[in-house]
């Protein structure tokens, strides 16, 4: 019986919790806009949509989805809000505050997600590590940060390489009124585009799970 009541001491110690890195990278940006991050186990997709909107300093005010796979396979998968849940004639979309990320990252490598299906930003993750620890990881990190973050309605992007363009030629006729535009929007602006503050971001993701209600009021 001794025996017996060391080994399930052993095994309550050696107890291993798990965490995600993710790389998500803002596809057809130059140079690539990027966060690495280190996410929890355990959480919806929304809840991912919210670590990202935050990560990125996204508003939040415009629909997502994450995808799984290609179209054509059978596999595929297409997760949504439940405002915005759509049917197909060959795929059935699903709901993104029920359906936990664990079934699907112990599986794949990576997926897409896209924010603001007028400007279309397509970002790639890339599951880089599954890191094991002794303590739960419990709030999402961003371990590294690219590029500062981009302006919310500026046309994706090829709208925001055109904005660059207009915004580097005080000659241009559209410079006022794009510089008005930048001052006056929902986004951050800064000049300079390398800027980033990791210890800003990391403030923000603490808050994820309440970022994640309030986008679902903003549905609502």
């Amino acid at each position: 019986m001794g025996n017996v009541k060391k080994v399930l001491k052993s095994n309550t110690k050696d107890k291993k919790y798990k965490s995600y890195i993710i790389k998500v990278t803002i596809k057809n940006t130059h140079p690539p806009v990027w966060r690495r991050l280190q996410i929890p186990t355990g959480i919806t997709f929304h809840e991912l949509n919210a670590i990202i909107q935050l990560a990125f300093n996204w508003c939040g005010y415009h629909l997502y989805s994450f995808e799984i796979g290609n179209r054509k396979d059978e596999n595929y998968v297409l997760i949504e809000t439940p405002n915005d849940l759509l049917y197909d004639f060959n795929f059935k979309v699903i709901n993104s505050t029920k359906t936990k990320i664990d079934k699907y990252f112990d599986k794949i490598k990576k997926l897409k997600y896209t924010y603001d299906f007028g400007d279309n930003w397509i970002h790639d993750i890339q599951i880089e590590n599954v890191v094991e620890s002794k303590e739960k990881f419990k709030n999402p990190v961003c371990l590294k940060a690219k590029m500062a973050s981009l302006p919310e309605d500026c046309g994706g992007p090829w709208g925001y390489e055109d904005l660059l363009d207009v915004i580097n030629n005080p000659k241009d006729e559209r410079y006022k009124d794009m510089k008005d535009w930048l001052e006056q929007g929902y986004s951050v602006w800064y000049d300079d585009r390398t800027y980033v503050d990791l210890d800003e971001i990391n403030m923000e993701l603490e808050a994820y799970k309440d970022h994640a209600e309030f986008i679902l009021g903003e549905d609502d």
